[in-house]
């Protein structure tokens, strides 16, 4: 006989708790988009089961979504588009692209996949916040923390990529903003560095009109 619990023909034996629903609903309200399992890596005592369901199967992860909308409909659609229909490559950058996009002043730009310095290389910064010749370079690593560690061949790849890049920086004399992944779990902290990035474009861009 079917679990009672089951919202599709397979039942599972790993279903979300009711802390688990409110900690999913309270971080996808913090971050303008839901959580993945892996950002849940970060959230220490709250997310261990979260992740446990998310390490058991797409199809279990995706039902606490399901659950999680059925409670609260006005919650942030999942995937890469941003709020503004912009597509990203991934759900952090997203999440990042968006708070900048909030913050920024009416004269600052958000660059996606842009070149670091197309005259030296190919490299593409993840997004380049710009205001005039002022310009910040962020990198968005979803694969791991600082610490650096990855669980799985996709998110190893993903780091090696951007420490192909992170090899770049240092060959042109530029330093990046790097955003690991454990920052997505701590949402205010994230918006407090986005809000800092904003703040010294725009004092950049006006030392530079003052020297003109």
């Amino acid at each position: 006989m079917m679990s009672r619990f089951s919202d599709d023909a397979t039942p599972s034996r790993f279903h979300p708790t009711e802390a688990d629903l409110i900690t999913y609903r309270d971080l996808a309200r913090a971050l303008g988009a839901p959580p993945s399992e892996a950002i849940c890596r970060y959230l220490g005592p709250a997310g261990q089961h979260l992740v446990f369901i998310g390490e058991s199967g797409q199809r279990d992860w995706a039902r606490v979504d399901t659950q999680a909308r059925a409670r609260w409909p006005d919650l942030p659609p999942t995937g890469k588009i941003a709020s503004n229909g912009k597509t990203l490559e991934s759900l952090p950058e997203r999440v990042v692209y968006q708070i900048l996009e909030s913050l920024k002043h009416g004269d600052m730009e958000i660059d996606l996949h842009q070149p670091i310095m197309a005259d030296l290389g190919a490299e593409k910064a993840d997004l380049t916040l710009r205001r005039r010749s002022a310009a910040c370079f962020i990198e968005v690593i979803g694969s791991c923390g600082p610490n650096r560690i990855t669980r799985n061949d996709h998110e190893l790849r993903g780091l090696e990529r951007f420490e192909r890049r992170e090899a770049f920086y240092r060959r042109v004399g530029i330093t990046p903003v790097c955003i690991f992944l454990d920052l997505l779990a701590r949402p205010e902290d994230l918006k407090a560095l986005c809000q800092s990035l904003v703040d010294r474009i725009a004092d950049d861009g006006r030392d530079r009109e003052m020297s003109l």
